[in-house]
C-alpha cells in the first residue's frame, strides 16, 4: 500500500513538473508573440508617418512646380507681348 502511495506521489510530482514546464513554455510563447506584435505595430506606425510625410512633400512639390510654371509663363508672355509691340523709331 505504501509503495502504491509512493508511486502515486511520484507520478503526481512528475505531472506537476511537466505542467509547470508547459505553462512556462506557453508564457514564453505568449511573450514572444506580444513582442512581435509590438514590433509590427511600431513598424506600421513608422510606415504611416513616412507615408504622410511623403504625401506632404509631394503636395508641396506640386505647389512649388505650379507656382514656378505660373511665374515663368507670365514672364514668357510679357516677352512675347514686348516683341509684338511696334518698335519706336528714333527721330532726327
Amino acid at each position: 500500500m505504501a509503495a502504491k502511495k509512493k508511486a502515486s506521489t511520484e507520478r503526481k510530482q512528475k505531472a506537476r513538473v511537466k505542467a509547470a514546464a508547459a505553462k512556462q513554455k506557453l508564457r514564453d510563447r505568449v511573450a514572444a508573440a506580444a513582442s512581435a506584435v509590438a514590433e509590427a505595430k511600431a513598424e506600421v506606425a513608422a510606415t504611416r508617418k513616412r507615408q504622410d510625410l511623403l504625401i506632404r512633400m509631394a503636395e508641396r512639390k506640386e505647389a512649388a512646380v505650379a507656382k514656378f510654371v505660373e511665374s515663368w509663363s507670365k514672364k514668357e508672355m510679357a516677352k512675347i507681348e514686348k516683341a509684338l509691340k511696334p518698335k519706336a523709331r528714333k527721330r532726327r
